[in-house]
């Protein structure tokens, strides 16, 4: 398939020279050609600058105030070396699929497509991670949401036929760009938020390096380009019109896969809930609105990462009905299943004001699956006639594939802050790699949180997760994990 990978890298190249600076649809570009009277007799021609001929991708101008100069070349550059230096690190970690040569390069472009073997937590979350970096190499060199998109697709593509002797996978480039897009932003507008680039000294230059950490790439470029300690106004766009936050931490008790606490298990737990933006104003740019949850701990490190990005959309009816089309990632490992996937949903989300003190929201909508993994619910084989569908054809514990996804969510507040909240969440997958199967995941949770002083709160949630195994030879397979939760909240609004 030498003409996909083709395709793949001559189309994000193609976004990236075409594209010109933001705000500048129909205007010359600052040193574009400008056109000057005839000289005078005997004066001499004016001739024209070197920058008359300069294309608008390669103008070093900032695309607003605050933002970092459009450097295409030197965001090319970047995703180069972020390859290099990931393909450096297995190197030195001893993996044999760094070791490439020419040979391995063109012996890839020959094989095309394949899906790969690696563990479940490399594929659904060390990928994107990767993908993140060639994407906010792009937004920090003054790249928009959909050039550095392309510049994910790019950095994906040139890793997976060049960075290793392996052929080329399928799963990691779509959960590379998809995934790398939707956390890159997201670090990227996180990294913004801790930034003051008001101030200068101490705790200026602390503010760049807790940022740094947050989106290492954005970090790099300002500290290399001098943007780091300079006094400027933040991006307009970087600007969040609301922030919330919502943070829990506490003990989690693991019911048994038969809906029982018969032998129940308890562990400490983190989790974090952070609103970005207003989804009820009208979308200006993609992402100017997002939801995130991280969760840590419950028997395991990260435990959950989920992230809802607007797209596309509008609030109606003076706001009090949101419409949105938005990017999902998500990544789960719990003791009812391992599933991370890229969709893309729409959703209809809803405000009310009860009183002057009590609000109450929510949102439900659905949509596809782009990609999705599952970890392998192997039943015992039947009997005979031995039916080879009903194992696993490859040496991986988790099974890939398309599918649908739904949601919905119902929270009831308190000047702002959660006093109760209810989240419904379905996932349909279809294996295309692994087990032939379907998978329907389901999970209901219910939160219940007392404001106590200030900011401070305390509560208790209820999780049931239900996880149902279709199998192409007929049978079926059932579990059922429920969980409960007592924490203490902090809630910023």
């Amino acid at each position: 398939m030498k003409s996909s990978v083709s395709c793949i890298l001559i189309l994000s190249l193609a976004i990236l020279c075409i594209a010109t600076p933001a705000g500048a649809q129909t205007q010359l570009a600052p040193g574009s050609l400008t056109f000057k009277p005839p000289a005078a007799d005997g004066e001499a021609a004016p001739q024209p600058s070197l920058s008359a001929f300069t294309p608008a991708f390669q103008v070093a101008d900032r695309p607003c105030e605050g933002c970092p100069p459009r450097r295409v070349w030197r965001t090319l550059f970047q995703t180069t070396w972020i390859n290099v230096v990931y393909g450096l690190t297995n190197l030195m970690r001893g993996h044999d699929t760094a070791k490439i040569t020419p040979k391995t390069w063109w012996d890839n472009m020959k094989a095309g497509w394949e899906w790969d073997l690696n563990d479940f937590k490399t594929n659904q979350f060390g990928h994107p991670y990767q993908g993140n970096n060639y994407y906010t190499a792009a937004r920090s060199n003054g790249m928009n949401f959909w050039e550095a998109g392309a510049v994910a697709a790019f950095g994906s593509a040139t890793w997976e036929y060049f960075g290793e002797t392996n052929d080329a996978s399928l799963n990691d480039f779509i959960n590379t760009t998809l995934g790398g897009i939707a956390l890159g932003e997201m670090f990227h507008r996180t990294a913004w938020l801790i930034r003051d680039t008001q101030k200068t000294g101490k705790s200026r230059m602390w503010s760049e390096i807790f940022a740094t950490a947050i989106d290492p790439m954005s970090g790099v470029n300002r500290f290399t380009t001098g943007d780091a300690g300079k006094v400027m106004p933040k991006p307009a766009e970087m600007v969040p019109s609301r922030l919330g936050m919502f943070g829990t931490v506490g003990a989690v008790w693991h019911g048994d896969e038969q809906g029982g606490f018969s032998s129940s298990e308890v562990d400490p737990f983190m989790e974090v809930d952070l609103q970005y933006g207003d989804f009820k104003a009208a979308q200006k740019i993609p992402y100017d609105a997002f939801v995130v949850r991280l969760g840590f701990g419950g028997g395991g490190g990260l435990s959950e990462t989920r992230v809802r990005g607007r797209v596309l959309g509008k609030g109606v009816k003076n706001g009090s009905v949101q419409l949105a089309v938005a990017q999902g990632f998500s990544y789960n490992s719990n003791n009812a299943y391992q599933f991370g996937s890229q969709s893309f949903d729409f959703i209809m989300g809803f405000t009310s004001s009860l009183s002057s003190t009590l609000s109450m929201s929510g949102a439900a909508g659905g949509g596809v699956t782009v990609l999705g993994a599952v970890n392998t619910d192997v039943i015992e084989e039947p009997t005979e006639p031995a039916d080879p569908h009903s194992v696993i054809p490859t040496s991986r514990d988790y099974d890939y594939g398309p599918g649908s996804n739904a949601a919905a969510a119902f929270n009831l507040l308190h000047r702002g802050r959660p006093l109760f909240r209810a989240e419904y969440e379905l996932h349909h997958l279809h294996i295309i790699d692994g087990t032939r199967a379907n998978y329907l995941l389901q999970r209901f949770r219910v939160d219940l949180n007392v404001p106590l002083r200030g900011r401070l709160g305390a509560g208790a949630t209820g999780d049931y997760l239900r996880r149902q195994t279709f199998y192409q030879n007929g049978t079926k397979s059932r579990l059922r994990f429920p969980e409960v939760r007592v924490f203490l909240s902090w809630s910023v609004q």
